[in-house]
């Protein structure tokens, strides 16, 4: 019997292509970038590609009309901006990966997919570019135009409605007198309105989609000391604006002393505003005054969520303030970048200080009772290429405090992958644990994981074999079922449980002895014993000797005590030969 292969051998056959509609490209545009921050952070990248030593962002707070972002890297030429516009998808910054570092700082090059300027079809409908290369008299400027993109992408959702129309929609009788039911005529008419609409449009598919046009003002004069990129965003989405003024947001997310006070959120931001950046980041820290993540004005989540995924600085204390040594070249080599963000003249760090909350509120939590610091550290060859990367991960006795801080952030040259990962890589998903919210870490990748990158650049493919790898590695080092980091924090408890009960029993001793001296006239002191007795206490000269070991005691630690106390007492009235009301009125006090 012939196999298939063979059995297909010998007959006709045809190619058929393989299409992807153009409109694709759209969809995969709009839903690119997650938030405000996500968007802003690929402008600070091409930056931070750029050589720039500082740029600086104006988000025209509080009513956000428009937002400029200026930096002073080596700028752009027009000739790279037309391919630029002309090669949406390719990278002009790591062609065939031949160049990986800038030539001045000697920075990893951040971009590789080519799609930041998507970004700002995002967050807004026009935008103007005004960029001077380094040593160059004279500058380029650039107005965009992006209502064309958002347009397009509503008449590819009109079609996408008109096809799943069409494909529902029954056939209409022959018999123009036939009685047609009311949800097929509803359909027949939804159909037809829509290929009315779909032909005023004038719709069709081409081989490239347009995301608008510009229009290019070339050979301007220039200051060549003033080199550099500025883009300002304008005619901003009205949800972004929305979103950035608070507006509509419930009042009963603000902490109870703010509410207590009437404040809007507006009124609550400018309040914020009055804080430095580390002083707002240690508020979150240690809950003062309730201030929690979720609790934040958008405007400052913003903040936060660009300091996290740009390669900025750490506070001189951070991450760690209780391991100093922790990321420590790391936090050299961000030093050596020279790299500064400011926004509305606010300079941003990485906003990680650890530990946090009611771990943080002590001043000298201990390790491995408070918290735990596991290192991680991987340089070898995973599936045929190099993965390298470094990185800890730390654990407390209490939910990490700011709630954003739960969870892992990974790296690729410095820049964040999205936010903090708060499943730990699917561990808390594949082993459920409530120590999940005790975790933070983060991951460094120097080399490798770029191919298990998804188009939005803020999550990975689960299956690529460095992800795998890495997945793996974290699992280990989290541990399960008494191993890792989830099984010290165990020990933990079970050490910080035999120490708070050490310290209760000794003040619970020492307030009996006080008891006894007092009860007695002086006459008696008390001594605690460890051996097995068949009595629970006696008195022997002039000390009154307590057997801890006495079987008869109760289990339960607070009726042990007071059983303890109740029996010493009176042993001490008896040997000072208290009447038997008094005794009685001692015993009421104790019980009472």
């Amino acid at each position: 019997m012939l196999t298939l292969e063979e059995e297909l051998s010998s007959k006709p056959f045809e190619y058929v292509p393989i299409k992807v509609t153009s409109g694709i490209l759209l969809h995969i545009g709009a839903g690119i970038y997650s938030s405000v921050a996500g968007a802003i952070k690929e402008l600070v990248s091409n930056a931070f590609d750029a050589d720039a030593t500082r740029v600086v962002i104006s988000t025209g707070c509080p009513e956000f009309e428009s937002i400029q972002v200026t930096d002073n890297g080596t700028g752009m030429s027009v000739a790279d901006f037309r391919k630029a516009m002309a090669s949406i998808g390719t990278s002009l910054k790591r062609p065939l990966q031949s160049v990986k570092w800038t030539a001045k700082y000697n920075r990893p090059i951040i971009g590789m997919l080519g799609i930041g300027l998507m970004a700002l079809t995002q967050i807004c409908d026009e935008a103007t570019i005004e960029s001077t290369q380094e040593g160059k008299d004279t500058k380029f400027v650039a107005k965009l135009d992006f209502t064309q993109f958002r347009h397009r992408i509503s008449q590819q959702r009109m079609a996408a409605t008109l096809e799943i129309l069409r494909d529902r929609a029954p056939e209409r009788p022959l018999d123009e007198s036939a009685e047609v039911d009311t949800e097929t005529l509803a359909m027949l008419e939804l159909a037809r309105m829509a290929e009315e609409r779909l032909a005023e449009e004038g719709i069709e598919d081409t081989e490239g989609e347009q995301l608008g046009y510009c229009v290019v003002y070339s050979n301007l004069p220039a200051v060549p000391e003033e080199h550099g990129t500025t883009i300002t965003l304008t005619k901003l989405d009205p949800g972004v604006v929305t979103s950035l003024r608070d507006e509509g947001r419930a009042i009963d997310a603000m902490p109870q002393h703010i509410q207590s006070r009437g404040l809007t959120w507006q009124e609550f931001c400018q309040e914020l505003r009055r804080f430095s950046w580390e002083e707002l980041c240690e508020r979150l820290r240690l809950r003062t005054g309730q201030l929690a993540f979720n609790a934040l004005p958008q405007y400052h989540q913003f903040l936060w969520e660009l300091a996290v995924m740009t390669p900025v600085e750490y506070f001189d204390r951070g991450p760690l303030l209780v391991k100093k040594d922790i990321l420590v070249e790391k936090k050299r080599e961000l030093e050596r970048y020279r790299f500064s963000l400011l926004v509305d003249n606010q300079k941003l760090y990485k906003p990680i200080l650890l530990p946090s909350g009611d771990v943080g509120k002590n001043e000298s939590p201990e390790p491995e009772l408070d918290y735990y610091l596991e290192p991680l550290e991987r340089d070898d060859e995973v599936d045929g290429e190099r993965l390298r990367y470094h990185g800890y991960v730390f654990w407390q006795r209490a939910q990490v405090e700011p709630s954003a801080l739960r969870g892992l952030q990974i790296y690729i040259r410095d820049i964040g992958i999205g936010l903090y990962d708060q499943t730990l890589l699917n561990f808390s998903v594949i082993n459920p644990s409530s120590r999940a919210g005790q975790m933070s870490g983060e991951i460094y990748v120097e080399e490798g994981l770029e191919r298990a990158l998804n188009v939005d650049r803020n999550s990975f493919r689960e299956t690529d074999a460095h992800y795998v790898a890495l997945q793996r590695h974290v699992f280990n080092v989290i541990g399960h079922r008494g191993e890792g980091i989830v099984g010290k924090s165990v020990d933990a408890y079970y050490k910080r449980k035999q120490r708070a009960d050490q310290q209760a029993a000794k003040a619970h001793f020492e307030g009996l002895g006080l008891l006894v001296q007092q009860l007695s006239n002086e006459k008696l002191g008390l001594e605690v014993s460890d051996e097995r007795s068949s009595e629970p206490c006696t008195i022997i000269g002039d000390r009154l000797l307590l057997y801890d070991k006495f079987p008869g005691w109760p289990r339960s630690s607070f009726k042990r005590q007071l059983a303890q106390r109740l029996l010493v007492a009176i042993e001490a009235a008896i040997a000072a030969k208290a009447t038997s009301e008094e005794i009685r009125d001692l015993i009421k006090s104790i019980l009472f």
